[in-house]
């Protein structure tokens, strides 16, 4: 048995006070003198030995009234183990997980608030003089310091949901952060969520030996959750008046199938299309929306279902451009296109531009949604860096070699994204024997592909030498197994790499039929650079291009009863944007350059929430186990209520209770002795 504050034994002393007493207060026998025999006969039926007996009681009942009643002031208790809290000085760690998850329904009431009513019984398990620290997802700067128990429990009322999202990992170590140096009795943590399986992920979580962590796992009553998880065209480019698909992926993490549910599409606030979907027990399903494009430039629209109770991630935000025309540039030695421009400046849908190979405009890129290195005999460095930023960034990037390149400077440029190099020149003639019809260039393109089609031949190409690590697709294979046409991703674009270069000298390529479905599709698929959607939450930077600001420019992001400023790095013609925690709500919004519209942005709640699984008590020790915590201990809550759990888990099981009721006892011994006893 210990005790929690060991200096009320002292008070022991108190216990002479009762002996003092007696000693100068016992009762003397005195004469009496009575008219009446009958009253001499009662008072000599008391001895002279019961009395000392009676007396002697009534002493240790007293005795023990005020031993009991210090005990109790000294809270002594049976410690469970190194989590027992010091007389003082306490130094007391309290998360609650306020993501949209803990909106779930649970007992009483929603997660969130029985997670704040259990915040306050920790609170409650500890000295108005300790010190508190009071952690939720936002990391919000107020909670980043110890304040009072007062304090503690009014910061603790204010707070709410937030579409913020925080693994466990990140939250234990922001709390070792903000416990170092802190030299204060004993200090403990406790953790207070839902645990799901996706969020209590420790990753790098490095354990602190000084500080015992108390798991308390919420449960909700009813976890099930149907959510749109994304959504995204079929088609990248989208112009007036074309017949556009998008996309729509939908999840069910619940135990209950659902059939003909509601999914709506609205584009600028106007409802476009409604369609209904069926979907399986924790599964999914894909719906295809499909509606007319009107108008050019900015859109934003919205999908959306109906949950309940957990409805934060029923709508999924998008924004998009309706171009005019698919942007092309050719850049060649003169600048004048030769087949390219025969190709696309002919057609309306594209927009159609080149460029001398000695007058290059890097800051142009970004408009263009396929370039073309239509023939150039080397590859200048400043020319490979531009070109390799433009496909890291989204673009479509087709290289037809030069008929007498410099294959160094190309394999240069090549090997620096890691895809394949030309090795030589081949001067025999070969026809192309393959077509990979299954690749997306070629879907709708051919009915059937009959086994003695006409395809290309070649009086002489470049070998291209293929190596796996490349990722490379082949589009079209020489006779010999030289690739002819190939696609390599990279970055968020895609580079096509052609062993010809468009002369009549090499092949007919430029005047096969074959050339005109592989050229217009890669520039119909090249699309924005620009994702449909962002994620709140997420620091990824959001890239603005061309927008050359001057040093004190800025740019503003506005929706709804909302306007921000974000943080703005320039580097080159490429603008990036961190909107951190500046937006709260989710929802289209537009990004300005005072009242210039510069693009729209829409964002969206971290999808991570919606899944609904949680871990279990056990699956919680493991992980704990396994991260290497030692000092920790999962608390389940009980229907008795948490207070007991925390208070044993604390301080071990309380004993002053118990010498309180001891304490009472012993005085009402004391009176039954002094009324009854004779």
């Amino acid at each position: 048995m210990q005790f929690v504050y060991p200096a009320f034994l002292f008070a022991l002393l108190a216990v002479a006070i009762p002996v003092i007493i007696h000693l100068f207060h016992f009762r003397r026998f005195r004469k009496v003198y009575f008219s009446d025999v009958s009253f001499l006969r009662q008072l000599s039926d008391e001895s002279k030995k019961q009395s000392r007996l009676k007396h002697w009681l009534v002493l240790a009942a007293r005795m023990l009234a005020v031993a009991f009643l210090v005990l109790a002031f000294a809270k002594p208790y049976i410690p469970s183990g190194e989590s027992q809290v010091s007389a003082e000085g306490n130094a007391v760690a309290v998360y609650i997980e306020n993501s949209f998850s803990m909106d779930a329904l649970a007992r009483q009431g929603h997660l969130l608030d029985e997670a704040r009513e259990m915040a306050r019984q920790v609170a409650g398990n500890y000295q108005p003089t300790d010190r508190f620290l009071l952690l939720t997802n936002e990391f919000e700067g107020r909670h980043q310091h110890f304040v009072s128990r007062d304090e503690f429990l009014s910061l603790l009322g204010e707070v709410d949901l937030s579409p913020a999202v925080r693994t466990l990992g990140e939250v234990i170590q922001r709390k070792n952060e903000l416990f170092s140096g802190n030299n204060r009795g004993k200090q403990n943590a406790y953790y207070l969520s839902d645990y799901q399986k996706s969020m209590a992920v420790l990753g790098d979580a490095k354990p602190d030996t000084s500080i015992f962590s108390f798991f308390i796992p919420l449960q909700a009553q009813s976890p099930a959750n149907v959510f749109i998880d994304s959504c995204w065209f079929e088609s990248p480019v989208r112009l007036e008046g074309q017949a556009v698909t998008l996309k729509v992926r939908i999840r069910n993490e619940g135990d209950l199938p659902l059939e003909n549910q509601p999914l709506r599409l609205f584009v600028n606030d106007v409802q476009r299309t409604v369609a209904s979907f069926n979907i399986p027990a924790r599964g999914e399903t894909e719906e295809a929306l499909t509606w007319t494009i009107q108008g050019e430039g900015l859109q934003q629209g919205r999908t959306e279902i109906v949950d309940y109770p957990i409805s934060f991630d029923d709508q999924m935000f998008f924004s998009y451009e309706v171009a005019s025309g698919i942007s092309v540039l050719s850049i060649d030695e003169l600048g004048q296109g030769g087949f390219l421009r025969v190709l696309f400046g002919r057609d309306t849908s594209f927009r159609y531009s080149g460029m001398s190979a000695n007058a290059v405009d890097f800051s142009e890129f970004s408009q263009y949604n396929m370039i073309a290195l239509n023939g150039l005999q080397t590859i200048g460095a400043g020319l490979a860096l531009e070109a390799r930023r433009y496909v890291e960034q989204g673009g479509h990037l087709v290289i037809f070699p030069g008929s007498s390149a410099g294959l160094s400077s190309y394999n240069e440029f090549l090997s620096g994204m890691g895809l394949d190099v030309y090795s030589r020149l081949d001067t025999a003639g070969y026809r192309v024997s393959t077509l990979n019809d299954g690749h997306s260039l070629y879907t709708d393109v051919f009915e059937s592909l009959p086994e003695n089609i006409d395809l290309p031949r070649t009086l002489q190409h470049y070998v291209i030498g293929r190596s796996t690590r490349s990722g490379g697709q082949t589009l079209m294979n020489l006779q010999n197994g030289d690739p002819f046409f190939v696609a390599y991703p990279y970055g968020r674009g895609k580079v096509f790499l052609s062993a010809v270069p468009l002369d009549d000298d090499f092949s007919n390529f430029q005047r096969h039929a074959v050339f005109v479905p592989t050229l217009v599709n890669i520039a119909l698929q090249s699309g924005s650079f620009q994702p449909l959607y962002h994620v709140l939450g997420d620091d990824q930077p959001i890239l603005v291009q061309g927008a050359l600001l001057q040093r004190d420019e800025v740019l503003e992001l506005r929706g709804p009863d909302v306007a921000v400023i974000p943080e703005q790095h320039m580097a080159g013609s490429t603008l990036r944007l961190f909107v951190h925690d500046q937006l709260e709500q989710a929802g289209n919004y537009t990004l300005h350059y005072g009242e210039t519209l510069v693009r729209g942005l829409s964002f969206n709640f971290d999808r991570r929430e919606s899944v609904t699984d949680v871990l279990s008590a056990d699956e919680l020790k493991e992980r704990i186990k396994d991260q290497g915590i030692i000092k920790a201990r999962v608390i389940e809550t009980i229907e008795s209520g948490l207070g007991k759990a925390l208070e044993q888990a604390s301080l071990g099981k309380q004993l002053w209770k118990i010498f309180l009721l001891l304490s009472l006892a012993a005085l009402l011994t004391e009176v039954l002795l002094l009324r009854f006893l004779k």
